[in-house]
This record gives C-alpha cells, structure tokens and sequence, in this order.
C-alpha cells in the first residue's frame, strides 16, 4: 500500500510542479485502477482548463495591447493626414507643369507615389483605430461570399473554389465591414501563392456561430510569426507591398462583431502541405447580445 501511495505522490508532485500533461501508465498501480483513471481524468482536465486560460490571457493581452495601440494611432493618423494632403495636391500640381521629358519628372512621380503610399497607411491606421459601432443587421453570409468572389481579381494561375457548408448562414453583422474582413482575407491569401494554387472560401455554422472559412495552398506562416500576425505594422511582404495593417483592421472588426478570428498554418513542407486557414467565427441571428 505505502508503494502505491508513493507512485501517487510522486504524480501529484509532477502534476504542482507545472507538468500537467502527467499520466499514470496503466498497470503502475495495480489493484488501484480506479484511482489511477481518477488521477489521469483529474489531471487532464486540469491540462484543458489550463489551455483554456492560456488562449483566454493571450485574447485579453492582446485586446489591451490592440486598443492602446489604437488610442496612439488615431492621434498620429489625425496629426500628419492633412500635411499629406498638401503634399500629395501641389506634387501633383507641379507634375502637370512637368513636361514627359523634364528631368525631374521621375523624382516628382517617386514623390507622389511614395506620398500616396503614406495616405494609405495612414487611412489604415484611423480604420483601425475607429471606435465606432457597427451597423448590426441580419445578412446571409452565402450571398455575402458570392458577391464578394464576382468583384474580386484573381490571377490564372489560382483555383477558387467556394463551398456552403449549411442551408442557414444568416448572422447579424454590419455588411460592409465583413466584406472588408473577407476582401483582406483574400488579398492576403492570394499573395501567399505567388506561383498559383487552390483558393477555398467556404461558409460553415454550428447552432450559435456561422463561420467564414478562407484556406489557401501557399508558402505558409511560419510558426514563430502566428503570435505576431494580428499586431499593427506586422508583415512578412515586401518593403512597399504591404503596410501591416490588414490583418489587425481584419481582428478589431470581428471582434467589434463579438466573433473570433482564428488561424492554422504550414511553412515546412517536410511537415506536410503548406498553406494557411483563417476562420472566422460570428454570432448567429439573436446570438449577438
């Protein structure tokens, strides 16, 4: 009896100590099978418990960290928008002066661009530091996704494929805003596959969600990146490809919609197929409140 207590107490040690993927193997404590399957129950759930506040801090962490980063923004955006403007209207008036072979007709187009660029950005940052609620109203996501893939470009060299999972896609979201959640999911995924694959948005819904579903064949996210993804100015794309900001302005609207944003992803093709799914969770209609 005192060995079997010991093989227990070294258990629950391992299990205070912080390993909580600790089970007993079967047959260690025989003629205790009960309490062994009582132990192992006992500390798996403590594992999945503790899973669970661990993705619950990261989501709060990272909410706080997003809306103090917006409070910044908003104030730098406000700041240096109109200079922007100024440039941007007297670059391009002096342009229009320019003869097509005056020399520093180039210089004048690096500047505009380069200051449109900058306007860019600095729309993105108010969009992602908006406040404001959104229009909730009943809308069904099959027809939204429908009218989304007619007005989007894709190249030959991707395969799209949509897919509607369930008879019923109505939730209750302002309309504009997921499009823009499912243009930028899209935009990213097509630049993910440089050199062509299979593009699939997919609709998706249990009884209190219905889910977008954007999964693409390309490069992958590697796995150190995945914490950073939603964070303002992080991109892996070239200097001038990107600003950063999508994915973060893609966050605060789900969230604003009371939803949840998740990814997977593959970079290492010795792992298996490479590419990433972006789903996205919303309430259903009457789920909101």
């Amino acid at each position: 009896i005192i060995r079997r207590i010991r093989i227990l107490k070294q258990a629950t040690e391992a299990i205070s100590s912080g390993n909580l993927e600790y089970q007993l193997p079967p047959g260690r404590s025989s003629g205790f099978d009960m309490i062994d399957e009582s132990f192992n129950n006992m500390a798996k759930s403590l594992k999945d418990r503790d899973d669970r506040l661990q993705k619950a801090f990261q989501r709060i962490t990272r909410t706080e960290r997003l809306a103090s980063l917006g409070q910044m923004a908003a104030g730098v955006a406000h700041e240096i928008n109109n200079p922007l403007g100024g440039i941007l209207l007297y670059s391009n008036l002096v342009l229009e002066e320019m003869g097509d072979d005056h020399p520093g007709r180039k210089n004048m187009e690096k500047i505009i661009y380069q200051t449109d660029r900058c306007k860019k950005i600095v729309s993105g940052l108010l969009h992602f530091a908006r406040q404001n609620k959104v229009a909730l109203r009943p809308t069904d996501l099959r027809e939204l996704v429908d009218r989304v893939m007619k007005t989007m470009h894709t190249p030959a060299s991707i395969t799209v494929r949509v897919e509607h999972g369930t008879a019923d896609a109505v939730a209750d979201i302002d309309p504009d805003q997921i499009v823009q959640v499912l243009t930028n999911l899209i935009t990213n995924a097509q630049a993910a596959m440089p050199e062509g694959g299979t593009l699939t948005v997919r609709t998706d819904g249990d009884d209190t969600h219905v889910r977008l579903i954007v999964t693409d064949t390309g490069v992958g996210i590697p796995k150190e990146n995945l914490p950073k993804l939603f964070e303002p100015f992080f991109t892996t794309k070239q200097i001038g490809k990107g600003t950063g900001l999508g994915l973060a302005v893609t966050y605060g609207i789900v969230k604003m919609h009371r939803g949840d944003i998740q990814v997977q992803s593959n970079a290492d093709p010795a792992a298996g197929p490479t590419g990433t799914t972006f789903t996205v969770s919303l309430p259903r209609r009457g789920q909101a409140a």
